[in-house]
């Protein structure tokens, strides 16, 4: 999984040289323990990509039992920016994809590992300041799936059940535009 990821984030580096890319940091997941950072790379005015990578940790307690959720993600978005004044910003609306290498670990020592997918639609405002401060505000909503690692996960699939069937994001990003 590793290779893969690093795969993916050396790929975007072979982004032609006249691509605008703004580096963005969600504050609202840093808040929560969760760090998720994206690259929003310009294709033209009114068109973007944004790959981004996260990772969260978080306690869910199912029938008594206690896990512990940690979640490592790849999430693409494609975009369209209705109106751009200085090329990719202001409002827009796209999709997004998820794609989530899942481990919860229960109290008693046992792990469970898993897959998640998901889909879904976003909207929101990217602002750029003439010094190349970039603030964003967005919202998504999706749905998803989760494939356990093996058979007999049963618990895997009771302890994420309700974070699993819907997606919603909420974004406050800032970052900086090269």
């Amino acid at each position: 999984m590793r290779v893969l990821f690093l795969s993916l984030l050396l790929s975007f580096y072979v982004a032609p040289a006249f691509a605008q890319i703004d580096a963005k940091l969600n504050l609202g997941s840093a808040i929560f323990g969760g760090l998720n950072v994206s690259a929003d790379i310009g294709l033209s005015d009114n068109t973007s990509v944004a790959p981004g990578f996260g990772i969260a940790s978080t306690k869910v307690t199912v029938d008594g039992e206690k896990y512990t959720y940690r979640v490592i993600r790849f999430v693409p978005e494609f975009r369209y920016y209705f109106n751009p004044e200085y090329g990719a910003d202001r409002f827009f609306v796209g999709g997004y994809g998820k794609l989530a290498a899942l481990s919860a670990g229960e109290a008693d020592g046992r792990r469970i590992d898993g897959t998640k997918g998901t889909l879904g639609l976003l909207v929101g405002n990217k602002w750029i300041a003439q010094s190349g401060f970039v603030f964003e505000l967005n919202f998504g909503l999706g749905t998803g799936s989760v494939f356990p690692g093996a058979d007999g996960d049963a618990p895997f699939i009771a302890a994420i059940d309700a974070l699993s069937k819907i997606d919603v994001r909420l974004g406050i990003v800032a970052g900086w535009r090269f």
